[in-house]
């Protein structure tokens, strides 16, 4: 398994990996835990020593499951991404979690959202992440109060 973050600070579930892992590699963008570098760069160097890899399964930022489906596509390793776009509803009717697969189009809060990573067109989910962008920032300065999170606070 292969596990990565911007920062050691950013790392998250190290200890569960290496339960169910055979063999664990760490690495950040920073260089403060494991290999300095992208997960992608560990994935390439087993990649290149011929290691058996049957099954890959990316989750994370689009643009590392983009580069990690882009990796494995030569090698035709089954590859599985989770896509988490913005879900209102659940149900799917609203679309707002649509996707491009292949050829169709899915709706990831009913029909993933785990897909083949081989078959998304990253181009379309890229640009749709990038939809609600402003209102996000609204919603976080109206829930944040300009500050921190309030979730917690006692009023």
């Amino acid at each position: 398994s292969i596990i990565g973050a911007r920062s050691a600070d950013h790392l998250i579930l190290q200890r569960e990996m290496a339960e169910v892992s055979d063999q664990l590699y760490i690495t950040s963008d920073d260089g403060s835990a494991g290999q300095k570098g992208f997960v992608t760069d560990v994935l390439q160097q087993l990649l290149e020593q011929g290691t058996a890899i049957d099954h890959i399964v990316a989750i994370g930022p689009l643009v590392m499951m983009k580069a990690v489906s882009e990796l494995s596509r030569p090698y035709r390793i089954k590859t599985t991404v989770s896509l988490n776009p913005i879900m209102v509803d659940g149900t799917g009717m609203c679309g707002a979690c649509r996707v491009a697969i292949g050829s169709e189009t899915k709706f990831a809060c009913v029909d993933g959202p785990e897909f083949d990573g081989h078959l998304v067109d990253w181009e379309v989910a890229q640009i749709r992440s990038r939809m609600f962008r402003e209102e996000e920032e609204i919603a976080m300065q109206h829930i944040t109060r300009g500050g921190d999170c309030q979730c917690h606070r006692k009023e």
